[in-house]
């Protein structure tokens, strides 16, 4: 008997450089070997993988980058419209006046701005069909990844123009130029909702381009890429968007004319470069990598019957988890799996800690550094601490924590964090805030105290904040089932997003409304008389510090108890049902052949014998 073996596998894609430049193996036949490790003989070489990835992610933090500039940019511009309507009703233009007038508009308006970040937190919506319609040939991944940041990059360069209109900026506008927040915010809620599309190609891409034994490493690359692309984007903009750091750093520098009235790039030439960066970069992964190919797992349970399943077994660590083809079990059957996850009562407390534990820290996660513009601090030291502070700390945080906490449960990590985050950065942070309420410093030692503090409630925040997303990140990676494959992953995130999403809108829309500002009366003689006006926002920060303390006091336990239970937990056991069917039908099929054939046999011996 001849056993013969058919590759039922689905044909890859080869690119332009492997037609022209083809690998060989040991016998020196030519042979294509994807970067995705599905092979486990490749000893988990995941490095062009990895680099890959933060690519990837880096421009998911681009626009991420530049959404957070825009706060400080619709602060500026309401100040000024504050400052001109005084001088024209009071005839007295000062910046007092002009920033107690304008504190509660600003406020008012970032809180709708802090909308246009919600389809990262409605990307579950969408999820299945991401995961279930693709183009077989082109990837599974590829088939949305690429079509979605080309169309990115497109809307980045094609709407540069629109954004600085809505925002009244630009050079053929006026400073009295209305503002238009709505429109900036419906423009950066469309490329958010472009990137949370790229974000679930991406999460379930990592799930399988990375080897089972470093998928838990995932996450650190989204630390590292999400960091960088939030420094390209937004202190690259704020640094040379900037007219007195640009006149003073950057045009003696680069050699260019004086031009002190304005910044050395524009809000419409800063999207323009982002949008050609992320159109190049996307045309680069669109030719020269390759996913591994998709395995219908109804092949796989096939091939797993045959004779081959004798073989010995591989070791654990280099066998893959499947994941279930959603575009074989339809969309209605993938939207039933995550209906299954979220009966999970593991998933349940998850949803709870997730959607509660930002609202404490909300306040100086949103409204912190624009107090501190509001109180005298330059856009450019703003954007200066990202890359000597923040920056790095992003990057260096995860490595060192994945060292300390190594072996242990992640809720230490978590809770160490979420700890400081409620207790010392808040306290920094009032104490920055009174700082910068005294007035600028006028003497040595009142600048080295002043940047020390600077520093050092940036560091804190930057550390307890990288220690909280890692933690919570690698945590995800390794519980997320991978049969249900990135829809798990993005479910999980989804509920993270919106728990850092809602309360971002709730804390600006607070401190808009409870803020009062003074009453002014011009006099005949001198500057005019005003009242004192109402800054909520060391009221707030106490009571959302009593709220943290509180949050940790009910929900701790409940953190470390999820954080222990076992992987069967996070299991919907759908596929083994599935798997038990399967059986279950194949055993009547082989009972009714067995059945058949020895009637068949016994009919055929009582024919001979009546011969």
């Amino acid at each position: 008997m001849t056993l013969e073996v058919r590759d039922n596998l689905p044909p890859v894609p080869r690119s332009p450089l492997q037609r022209f430049f083809p690998r060989k193996n040991d016998s020196g036949a030519s042979s294509f070997t994807s970067f995705d490790s599905t092979d486990p003989n490749e000893h988990h070489n995941d490095f062009f993988n990895y680099a890959l990835l933060i690519a990837l992610y880096t421009l998911q933090g681009i626009p991420m980058g530049l959404s957070a500039s825009i706060p400080f940019l619709i602060q500026q511009k309401i100040k000024t419209l504050a400052a001109s309507a005084a001088a024209a009703t009071t005839g007295v233009s000062t910046s007092t006046l002009a920033i107690t007038d304008s504190a509660a508009a600003s406020y008012n308006a970032n809180a709708i701005f802090a909308l246009c970040s919600w389809p990262f937190s409605l990307k579950l919506l969408w999820a299945p069909i991401v995961d279930a319609v693709f183009i077989r040939r082109f990837g599974r991944r590829k088939s949305w990844l690429v079509p979605v940041q080309s169309f990115a990059g497109i809307l980045m360069v094609m709407g540069s123009s629109f954004v600085e209109h809505q925002l009244g900026l630009g050079p053929n506008v006026s400073l009295e130029s209305a503002i238009n927040v709505k429109g900036v915010t419906a423009f950066f809620f469309a490329l958010y909702f472009l990137m949370a599309t790229q974000d679930i190609a991406v999460d379930g891409w990592a799930l399988t381009m990375l080897a089972k034994k470093n998928r838990g490493r995932g996450p650190v690359c989204n630390s590292i890429g999400q960091n960088l692309g939030y420094f390209l984007s937004f202190v690259g903009f704020l640094a040379l968007n900037d007219p007195e750091s640009s006149e003073r750093v950057w045009r003696p520098l680069l050699g260019l004319p004086s031009n002190p009235s304005v910044g050395l790039v524009s809000l419409g030439g800063f999207l323009r470069i982002m949008g050609y960066l992320m159109i190049v970069t996307t045309t680069a992964v669109a030719l020269f990598k390759q996913e591994a190919p998709t395995v219908p797992l109804k092949l796989e349970r096939q091939e797993s019957n045959t004779m081959w399943s004798l073989l010995p077994k591989q070791n654990d660590d280099d066998i893959d988890d499947k994941e279930l083809d959603a575009s074989e079990i339809g969309l209605r059957e993938t939207y039933h799996r995550l209906w299954a996850v979220c009966q999970l009562p593991a998933v349940r407390w998850l949803f709870l800690i997730l959607l509660t534990y930002r609202l404490p820290t909300a306040l100086g996660d949103n409204v912190k550094f624009l107090k501190a513009v509001e109180y005298g601090l330059s856009r450019s030291t703003t954007a200066l601490l990202s890359p000597t502070v923040i920056l790095p700390l992003g990057i260096l945080v995860p490595i060192v924590a994945s060292k300390i906490w190594h072996g242990q449960p992640l809720c230490g990590q978590f809770m160490t964090g979420y700890k400081l985050r409620v207790t010392l950065a808040p306290l920094l942070d009032v104490l920055l805030l009174t700082t910068l309420q005294k007035g600028k410093p006028t003497t040595r030692n009142e600048s080295i105290i002043f940047w020390s503090i600077l520093v050092l409630s940036t560091a804190v925040q930057a550390i307890v904040s990288s220690l909280q997303f890692n933690a919570q990140m690698t945590f995800f990676a390794h519980r997320v089932d991978p049969a249900i494959g990135g829809s798990y992953m993005t479910l999980l995130n989804t509920a993270a997003n919106l728990g850092g999403t809602w309360p971002a809108s709730l804390v600006m829309w607070l401190v808009g409304h409870l803020t009062k500002a003074p009453v002014c009366s011009p006099e005949s003689e001198g500057p005019p008389v005003c009242t004192a006006g109402r800054d909520p926002y060391f009221t707030l920060q106490l009571l959302f510090s009593a709220l943290g303390c509180l949050w940790i006091f009910v929900m701790g336990g409940q953190v470390r108890r999820i954080a222990n239970l076992p992987d069967e937990a996070w299991r919907t056991h759908l596929l083994d049902k599935e798997s038990v069917d399967e059986e279950s039908s194949m055993f009547r099929l082989t009972e009714f052949v067995n059945s058949t054939t020895a009637g068949l046999w016994k009919q055929g011996k009582n024919d001979t014998k009546g011969e």
